[in-house]
């Protein structure tokens, strides 16, 4: 991972993770991986019912959850704690989905989801998804129909002038587009 990309160790050092997943052999290898990440707290819970007792208990700095969680629906159950105030209603979700489409992916963003990771996870996209939401994470927006994180990428709010090719002759970066040059685009489009 880049240096830009990591985390400030601290950050994983204060956070506290619950784990709500159906399947228990993963849910003990999710708890592994994240005691070898530097998570000194890791919260297991394996139904709907036990994931809300925990999160009231323990109060996490995140839940990653399983998007078929026996007793409840991943998107179901974001849907209720983003709607019922109090302190858990800004609580980072990471869905845990297998094959997400792209009918989950904007039901999931529409939810309130923060970042979804694919079944089987990796440990690189773990940290990526962790590192997104302890270390940058997207502001909270709260209206009439959405309760949740900003659904645009910070890439998306920060709109860069369009880079496309200027007329012919007119300087487009550093770069002069000259009639009849042949650019690298050119030559492949040509082989």
């Amino acid at each position: 991972m880049s240096k830009a990309k990591r985390i400030d160790p601290s950050t994983f050092r204060r956070a506290t993770i619950l784990v709500a997943e159906g399947d228990r052999s993963l849910r003990r290898a999710l708890r592994d991986v994240l005691l070898g990440m530097g998570f000194p707290s890791i919260v297991l819970a394996g139904t709907a019912a036990e994931t809300m007792r925990r999160m009231v208990e323990q109060r996490p700095s995140v839940l990653l959850l399983d998007h078929k969680l026996p007793g409840a629906d991943g998107l179901a159950m974001t849907r209720r704690l983003r709607r019922d105030g109090g302190d858990l209603n800004r609580l980072p979700i990471i869905l845990m989905a297998e094959a997400p489409d792209a009918a989950l992916v904007v039901a999931a963003r529409d939810a309130g989801v923060h970042e979804i990771v694919v079944k089987p996870i990796s440990v690189e996209a773990l940290v990526l998804r962790l590192m997104h939401v302890l270390h940058t994470p997207r502001p909270f927006v709260t209206g009439p129909g959405f309760i949740g994180p900003d659904r645009r990428r910070l890439g998306e709010r920060r709109r860069r002038p369009d880079r496309r090719v200027h007329p012919v002759g007119t300087l487009d970066g550093d770069r002069r587009h000259y009639p009849g040059r042949r650019t690298g685009m050119d030559r492949r489009r040509a082989s």
